[in-house]
């Protein structure tokens, strides 16, 4: 199994990183301790970035609608807002706010660490 080609991460490999970085977004808010709307707002992210995953034309799919590329400019686009939520937030602490800017830093890296240009069944 390839993990990686000459230009990044795999479509597998990036499928890998993204159902465990959904679990991450559901359940680290509330094992952080972090206020309920916080982890309201991660477990909604988490179950869209679900949606997308299980709908993406990669290996690790349950349905493959959406292309691969496309996925990749969806989470790009998402960097923004995951970046936004302290503000949209009201955020309380500076934790919430650490918590969100290093989602967003993660999508950022793993959108940055994968070859987007790969045969999807890689």
């Amino acid at each position: 199994m390839k993990l990686l080609t000459h230009r990044g991460l795999t479509p597998r490999a990036h499928g890998v990183v993204d159902y465990l970085a959904c679990a991450g977004m559901f359940f680290l808010p509330g094992a952080l301790g972090l206020p309920k709307k916080t982890q309201r707002a991660s477990q909604g992210a988490a179950l869209a970035y679900l949606g997308v995953a299980a709908l993406t034309d990669y290996p690790l799919a349950l349905r493959r609608v959406i292309l691969f590329q496309v996925h990749g400019r969806t989470e790009l686009l998402s960097v923004p807002l995951l970046a936004l939520m302290p503000r949209l937030l009201d955020a309380e602490t500076d934790r919430e706010t650490q918590y969100w800017r290093a989602l967003a830093a993660l999508v950022s890296t793993a959108y940055l660490s994968t070859d987007w240009k790969a045969d999807p069944d890689e």
